[in-house]
This record gives C-alpha cells, sequence and structure tokens, in this order.
C-alpha cells in the first residue's frame, strides 16, 4: 500500500516528531544527572545518576531512524541513482553540524583542556571523528569521537550505508536483506570477538554491539507501516503503559544492561514507535506547534546541549549559585537551566547555521544528480 497522498505531501509524521523531543530530553536529562554527580559531590550522599533511564533516548533515536529511513524512500526502492542520492542526503543532513560541534571541541581542548573530563588530544581520535570511524580513546579505552555522543552518529552513518545498499533491490528483498545483514553483522563480529579473547580492535567491538540491531527493529515497523498494517489504538495505549512500566523496572545503566540494550532497550523503544505510527486513524494527528520544533531541533539540540552542561555547570560554581542552593534545588535548578538554554541555543543553531547550510548544499546536489530518481 503506497502513502495516501496527504501523508506523501507532509513528509512527516508528527507523531514521531514527539518521539524526537522526548528522545534528546532524555539524553540531555541524562547527562545533567552524570555532571550533577560532580556538582553533589559532598553535599548529598543518596544522588544516583543510573536511576534515570537517560540512555534510552539513544536507542529510541535508532528505532525512530530505522523506521524513517523506509518510510522516506519507499518509492525509491529499486529505482537507478536513490542509493547515492540517498547516502547524499544524509551525508548533507548530518556533517555539517557534526564537524561543527566537532571543531568547537577540539578547540575547546586546545584553549581549556581542564575544563574536559573525557576527549583527549590524540590526533588520531580527531581525524577519525571527522570520518566517523570507530577509535579507542586513552585513558579509559572507551571506543569514542573526541565530541563522546558521537559514537551513535558512527552507528548511523553505518546505517545509512547499508541501508543505501538496500535501495538496488525490490522493497521486500531490501528490508528482509538488510535485517539479515544486521544480524550477521553482529553476529559475525561477535564471533571474531570471542575467538580473539577481548583483543579484536575497535572495529571488530564496534560492530558487535546489538544495539546496530534496533535500526532493523525501525526498519521493519517501517515497513509494516508502508505496508497498511495497522493496530487498535487501545493497543497502542497498553504498549506506551508496559513500555514504560518496564523501563521504570530496569536496574541502573552499566556494562550489562549496556551489553543487552537491544532487548532491554531497544524492545520498549520499538513498542513505542509501534503505537505512535501504528495505530488506526493517527496519520493525521496533530500537534501542538512548540512539540514540532522541538522534535524539529532535536538534531541540534543532541550535538549542542553537552556545551552547555558544561557552560552552566561552570556558571553555578562561579556565580554563587551553587553555594547558596540547597541539594534539592541545585538538582532541579541546574536540570531546568540545561534543558531550556539547550533547547533555546539548538533553536538559533538549527536555523542560523545548520538549515541555511543543509539547504545550500542540498541546492548544489539538486544540480548535480537532479531532482528525482529515475525508474531503472
Amino acid at each position: 500500500m503506497l502513502f495516501r497522498n496527504d501523508l506523501r505531501q507532509t513528509g512527516k509524521l508528527q507523531s514521531l516528531q514527539l518521539l524526537r523531543a522526548i528522545a534528546v530530553l532524555f539524553v540531555v536529562v541524562s547527562h545533567c544527572a552524570h555532571e550533577l554527580v560532580s556538582l553533589l559531590s559532598g553535599r548529598a550522599l543518596n544522588f544516583n545518576e543510573k536511576l534515570f533511564p537517560g540512555h534510552f533516548g539513544v536507542d529510541l533515536f535508532f528505532v525512530i531512524s530505522g523506521f524513517i529511513m523506509v518510510y522516506s524512500c519507499w518509492d525509491q526502492f529499486g529505482r537507478r541513482g536513490a542509493p547515492l542520492k540517498y547516502f547524499t542526503r544524509r551525508l548533507i543532513r548530518i556533517v555539517p553540524l557534526y564537524w561543527a560541534a566537532t571543531t568547537l571541541m577540539i578547540a575547546v581542548i586546545l584553549l581549556s583542556p581542564a575544563t574536559v573530563k573525557t576527549a583527549t588530544n590524540d590526533i588520531g581520535q580527531w581525524i577519525t571523528s571527522y570520518l566517523f570511524l570507530p577509535y579507542q580513546r586513552d585513558g579509559d579505552g572507551m571506543i569514542r569521537p573526541v565530541l563522546g555522543l558521537g559514537w551513535s552518529l558512527q552507528y548511523e552513518m553505518l546505517f545509512y550505508l547499508m541501508f543505501a545498499v538496500s535501495l538496488f533491490f525490490s522493497r521486500t528483498r531490501a528490508v528482509a536483506g538488510l535485517l539479515a545483514a544486521l544480524v550477521a553483522l553482529v553476529f559475525g563480529a561477535s564471533l571474531l570477538r570471542s575467538f580473539s579473547g577481548g583483543q579484536s580492535g575497535a572495529l571488530v567491538t564496534f560492530l558487535s554491539h546489538p544495539i546496530i540491531l534496533e535500526f532493523g527493529l525501525g526498519a521493519g515497523i517501517g515497513f509494516a507501516y508502508c505496508r497498511g498494517s495497522r493496530i487498535p489504538k487501545l493497543l497502542g495505549l497498553l504498549l506506551v503503559i508496559f513500555s514504560g512500566v518496564f523501563l521504570m523496572q530496569m536496574p541502573g545503566f552499566d556494562m550489562t544492561v549496556d551489553s543487552a540494550r537491544a532487548v532491554l532497550y531497544g524492545i520498549p523503544a520499538s513498542l513505542i514507535v509501534i503505537a505512535a505510527v501504528l495505530p488506526e486513524g493517527d496519520d493525521q494527528a496533530r500537534l501542538a506547534r512548540p512539540i514540532l520544533e522541538m522534535g524539529e531541533i532535536s538534531y541540534a539540540t543532541y550535538l549542542v546541549h553537552p556545551f552547555v552542561v558544561g557552560g552552566v555547570s561552570m556558571l553555578f560554581r562561579k556565580s554563587g549559585l551553587y553555594d547558596a542552593m540547597d541539594p534539592a534545588g541545585l538538582v532541579v535548578g541546574y536540570t531546568m537551566s540545561v534543558v531550556a538554554l539547550s533547547i533555546i541555543i539548538s533553536y538559533l543553531v538549527h536555523y542560523l547555521f545548520d538549515l541555511p547550510v543543509t539547504g545550500y548544499l542540498r541546492r548544489i546536489s539538486g544540480a548535480l544528480y537532479g531532482s528525482r530518481a529515475q525508474p531503472a
């Protein structure tokens, strides 16, 4: 079943914009909690940053990403030129703002190294960060780019490449092959890592993480949606309630949870996406403009907020707010300040930098490749 004309014109499901806003807020609050551990050191004995499942925001983003790839390219499978055009569009969408944020992080390292806790002045890490390649950084041995949260974009870029290849085939073969390839990739890398005793290198370790499978979950939901599958609204509501209760019962995020997050976080994220897009009659759901804007600027918020977290932390310490507030007030005041400033700054970054730059690059690519893919 093809999209209905009204959906093809809007190009977006508003419910997904809501989920994007929720996902990025989860991530921002999670990083606030991490910073509060340092701020509350010696002042609060019972603060546990792991109680809030903020890491779930990334998993929700991955499932949404898999869905949108299939949804937005439903008419492009098997068309000549579609793979190259798709991958070019994704590069234009992701690279400019990420490179700008990475460059800013490197500038912070060079100008104020004492304010950076995890990123290093390793030139190799800097180069691989720009290339979206996994790199095992010095110190803690974690596989992270210089802008730490860019690890998720490295996985995104991998999936963009795999999905672009799938566009050479018809819809059913493409999605089925993509799911099989994702499973084979994770399974094969896990075997290599197991045989090497954990000394397989950054690339194999990166590819063995089952979080990759969450893209496949989203792609499967996108395929079901585009084929016309729908569920009763009541079932959608029950899926959201079940997912919320499931997440509330999760233990604090640690290496054990991380190794199984495709199940522990990926399944609830998939159920929430299903509840957002598959209920009968929800195709035309309309949300308030501020919510849609938060979803629209979520990518900018994701990349901007680490700098806001550090800046607000310094502001609280130097302005006297840190000493004037009790622990509970500090938690609330700090978190609300970071969230509000992240939204404001990312709004400006999105409309003053991201949209103009990506719009210009899209016009150039459109002139090079033409506006439409031709049938094979």
